[in-house]
């Protein structure tokens, strides 16, 4: 199985077929459209749903868990959350938001296990923990 990171959005994004460099991809990598689907009426209010590739470790690795005990994958997957959050800034809108939700490929239909709104400017990423089935609400 894998673990899926679904964003989603209030407008629709291009979808980028070639492998690129960057830091943040916004694609369809491991989901069908029926999981977007799923996840789009049981935990989104935006329309549009695509998945979110990062180059680092996960951002779904960056909880409490892994910062005592396995603290360089925690710090990692921060460094990952700093470049989300650095290319959402850039990408929404002022005033728009973004929303993300992070579970395992067949389990999109499952009660969220925690909800976060965070302003992206007023970020405070110490105290942001990422598990799986986490409901992330993004503001510019």
């Amino acid at each position: 199985m894998s673990m899926a990171t679904y964003i989603g959005f209030n407008f629709p994004v291009k979808i980028q077929d070639d492998y690129t460099e960057n830091e943040v991809d916004i694609n369809y990598f491991f989901s069908v459209k029926e999981n977007r689907q799923i996840v789009q009426a049981k935990h989104f209010t935006t329309p549009y749903v695509y998945e979110i590739e990062t180059k680092g470790e996960p951002i779904w690795q960056m909880h409490n868990d892994n910062k005592v005990y396995s603290p360089h994958t925690y710090e990692k997957a921060k460094k990952t959350f700093h470049h989300v959050c650095d290319f959402l800034k850039k990408f929404l809108p002022k005033g728009d938001y973004c929303e993300i939700y992070i579970c395992w490929i067949g389990e999109e239909g499952e009660e969220d296990e925690k909800k976060l709104a965070l302003l992206l400017d007023q970020l405070s990423v110490e105290e942001v923990d990422i598990v799986e089935k986490c409901l992330l609400m993004l503001r510019n």
